[in-house]
């Protein structure tokens, strides 16, 4: 009888880890596609700007200190110039302006437009969105951590795994009760 319950059972797991799965992926991918939208804003917004002749330097505030961003939640904007240096900036690691790799900005110039997920050293992840100006040679760089975004990324494992393990409770449950009615009633 253990045997037929486990081959009847074992369909249905397949299915809800399946379905699990699916769950956790599509979730995930939201909470990540939506920590880039703040930085979209913003780097729109300056690469608007410096496309009407803004000075990079005057979209940068000057009344704070710049962002630590292995200490903060706080999105950032960096302006880098034609030759990758940065022209204005927000945010430093570890007290120094942050250098993104030359070819991460060739790209941008190339193709107008990036956005990734940039750990520049352990425990420090950034979400960050980068646009070309229009023929003003400029790159504009917006980021933010990806702390917050990953702790929700993480209950939602655990609320999956949850509901992943009850649902594969739940189903041996009544495929081992329907078992025990066929046999009692002899229906098999």
């Amino acid at each position: 009888m253990k045997a037929i319950i486990f081959k009847n059972w074992f369909g249905y797991a397949a299915m809800i880890t399946l379905l699990c799965g699916i769950i956790y992926i599509v979730g995930q991918q939201g909470f990540r596609a939506s920590a880039d939208d703040p930085q979209y804003q913003m780097a729109q917004d300056a690469a608007n700007a410096i496309n009407k002749g803004a000075d990079p330097k005057s979209l940068i505030s000057t009344a704070t200190s710049p962002a630590e961003i292995a200490e903060t939640l706080s999105p950032y904007l960096i302006i880098y110039d034609r030759s990758g240096n940065m022209a204005a900036g927000s945010a430093v690691l570890n007290g120094k302006p942050l250098k993104l790799p030359q070819g991460v900005l060739d790209y941008i110039r190339k193709h107008g437009a990036d956005h990734a997920t940039w750990q520049p050293q352990p425990g420090v992840r950034q979400a960050m969105v980068g646009l070309n100006t229009a023929g003003k040679g400029y790159v504009v760089i917006a980021g933010r951590s990806l702390g917050k975004i990953e702790e929700r990324i993480e209950l939602l494992g655990e609320q999956v795994a949850f509901g992943w393990a009850m649902a594969l409770l739940g189903m041996l449950v009544v495929v081992t009760l329907q078992q025990v009615v066929a046999t009692k009633w002899n229906l098999k």
